[in-house]
């Protein structure tokens, strides 16, 4: 088979999501006869002539390069890209994916497809209308840590599992952020502790124990002001951030409809701060009758990676080997779902826009809750 053409919108020299781990993997020897870089999409013309210097080579051919608010249009419609990659801004994704989707291209988009749930619908929508394959980002899934979980439980070592918690944290959500992330603290524009960190985290838990029932959901807003800092310097950007209207503690509750009938009925309760955790970023813990598995990460492993860094796993308090195969260890969570996606939707384990729609269904009963203080039935 030939390689899918790829045109990625948000491939810059500068770093960036697509730049340091969406695409990386396709340039690996088990990858690069299944994909090869024909086209990019920047905001600039100046940076589009700096992406292609540098993606080029590593394409070994000359890369196009399409630029600013018409670059999404023409890159759906090149005769040399059959798979448009989405990873700008979640505000722009709307915009960046159509033109795509109406051409009939493969399509792969960052977390979350939409910025609401309206918006995730109408693009899941219009690519199953068009018979379009498509795959969202939900790296999470194909983690080793992910695969022992599943592992242990299915075992019977804890027997039948009762409930779960999960603690984690936002790094840049709470009272710093980074430049590019400035628009976070802005709800409406749907990046936030809930569709992100927590958005992410439902993918592995549908994967080991299944999907939210019923959801209740508190949100707060502890840190009204929010500072931007340029972390290559240490230094303040602009005036301080006043008017947040994203929450920075959020805690979502409710019961499962399980994997398999026997999860029917788990407690589930999920608590996500924004901010530096001052304990663990991320610790994931499964009650059952005979025992308890506990998922841990470290300092170096922020619980905003959720989807991308590998974690720690512990039985009745005794760590647990977590064996890698010799895929886990050269291609990553991100090039294991490159690798499955090139399988084809008969054959591929990943996830599309329309699965991608089911899991924002949640964290939109999450946010309903909030809003109304009631218990959402999904």
């Amino acid at each position: 088979m030939a390689p899918i053409r790829l045109g990625v919108i948000g491939l810059s020299a500068k770093g960036g999501w697509a730049a340091t781990d969406l695409i990386p993997p396709i340039f690996h020897p088990l990858l690069a006869d299944k994909y090869t870089l024909t086209a990019l999409c920047t905001s600039s013309e100046r940076s589009a002539k700096a992406a292609v210097a540098k993606y080029s080579p590593l394409a070994g051919r000359t890369v196009k390069g399409y630029y600013d608010k018409q670059g999404p249009t023409d890159i759906a419609h090149d005769p040399e890209v059959d798979m448009v990659v989405v990873s700008v801004k979640v505000p722009d994704h709307y915009d960046a994916v159509m033109p795509a989707i109406e051409a009939g291209k493969k399509v792969f988009m960052e977390w979350t497809p939409g910025r609401d749930l309206d918006e995730t619908l109408r693009i899941a929508l219009a690519a199953k209308e068009k018979g379009v394959q498509s795959m969202v980002a939900a790296q999470s899934v194909y983690a080793a840590y992910v695969r022992k979980v599943k592992e242990i439980i299915d075992s019977g070592k804890i027997g039948k599992v009762l409930s779960t918690t999960l603690n984690t944290s936002g790094p840049f959500f709470g009272k710093i952020t980074i430049p590019s992330y400035d628009y976070v603290f802005d709800i409406d524009k749907g990046v936030t502790i809930i569709t992100i960190p927590i958005g992410h985290f439902l993918f592995s838990l549908r994967d080991v124990l299944g999907t939210f029932a019923e959801v209740s959901a508190t949100g707060a807003i502890r840190i009204p002001t929010a500072h931007v800092i340029d972390m290559a310097s240490g230094k303040l950007v602009g005036e301080p951030i006043t008017n947040k209207t994203t929450h920075d503690q959020v805690v979502i509750s409710g019961t499962l409809k399980g994997r398999v009938p026997e999860h029917d009925g788990i407690v589930v309760n999920i608590h996500c701060q924004g901010g530096p955790s001052v304990d663990d970023p991320f610790r994931w813990v499964i009650y059952g009758e005979d025992g308890i598995i506990e998922v841990k990460s470290t300092k170096d492993m922020p619980g905003a990676h959720i989807s991308t860094h590998e974690k720690l796993v512990y039985l009745n308090g005794e760590k647990v080997e977590v064996e890698e195969t010799e895929l886990d260890k050269t291609l990553g969570n991100t090039g294991k779902a490159w690798l499955e996606f090139s399988k084809g939707q008969d054959n591929g384990k990943y996830d599309s826009l329309e699965s991608g729609a089911d899991i924002y269904r949640v964290l939109d009963a999450a946010l309903t809750s909030i809003r109304e203080g009631s218990k959402i039935v999904l």
